[in-house]
């Protein structure tokens, strides 16, 4: 069987980043397609982490295709084991995520992005964006008595290092997806939701509440600073500690308050 890169595969053909003589640090200014970010006519998409991969075919086996398709299809097979895995978390484990996983694997709209050796950029930000939503789950798991663990910010179940190990790796994994596609920082919206819907099982309703309550919270912090600010500016006595300074300041203000009306009094 035969590979050839399509017109879309520039990204690799012509990109000089790529190149071992280049140096890797090149992927950190350049886009996808190995224009300077900076420049006019730059694409703005900001994906190293797939460029890198580019290169260690390039560094492998050169421009032949054959070795991009492969690790194509191996990234869609991983991604394909953790759909099934995250189907087993919410649909047990019967012939449901099976059957989740098959279709995900077949489905035209994935198989086009393997096919597609630029479409790597797809398939290694769903790569990262399921382990992080995996390593998510896991730290809901570990935290244990769901709602009032939520509201503590502790971990009920299992330890608080483990706990939270799984909530930096999720973190680690989103920025990963992010690396290889912009739209991987979306897991963190869906973590969220997954946190609130699934794992603590809130309604909609409820939902709005609570997010109504913290902006509520917030509010009346930031009101509270605003007023301690304004006091502390008004009426700088009644903010010292120490009674003898609050009581020399006070005195010092009777005296020039007396001493205004004196020098009112002679000039009437």
């Amino acid at each position: 069987m035969f590979f050839f890169f399509c017109f879309l595969s520039r990204a690799i053909k012509t990109n000089q980043d790529l190149l071992p003589e280049t140096p890797w640090t090149n992927i950190l200014y350049d886009d996808f397609w190995g224009t300077l970010l900076t420049h006019s006519g730059s694409h703005k998409s900001f994906r190293p982490l797939c460029t890198l991969s580019f290169r260690l075919n390039y560094t492998l086996h050169g421009l032949r295709p054959w070795g991009y398709h492969l690790l194509n299809v191996v990234l869609h097979g991983l991604v394909t084991a953790l759909v099934t895995a995250l189907s087993h978390s919410l649909l047990g484990r019967g012939l449901w995520s099976l059957l989740a996983g098959l279709l995900f694997a077949s489905h035209p709209a994935h198989t086009e992005a393997v096919a597609g050796v630029v479409g790597r950029a797809d398939v290694g930000a769903a790569l990262f964006f399921l382990l992080s939503l995996l390593c998510y789950a896991r730290h809901c798991g570990l935290r244990g008595d769901k709602w009032r663990a939520f509201q503590r910010r502790t971990c009920g179940g299992g330890s608080a290092a483990r706990c939270w190990g799984w909530m930096l790796g999720s973190l680690w994994c989103a920025a990963a997806s992010m690396l290889w596609k912009e739209q991987g920082v979306t897991v963190l919206a869906v973590s969220a939701v997954y946190d609130l819907f699934v794992f603590q099982k809130l309604r909609v309703r409820q939902a709005l509440l609570l997010l109504l309550g913290k902006v509520n919270e917030l509010c009346g912090e930031t009101q509270k600073r605003n007023a301690n600010h304004w006091r502390r500016r008004e009426n700088r006595c009644a903010t010292y500690e120490n009674v003898g300074s609050r009581s020399v300041y006070s005195l010092n203000r009777q005296i020039r308050f007396q001493i205004r009306q004196d020098e009112t009094g002679r000039g009437s």
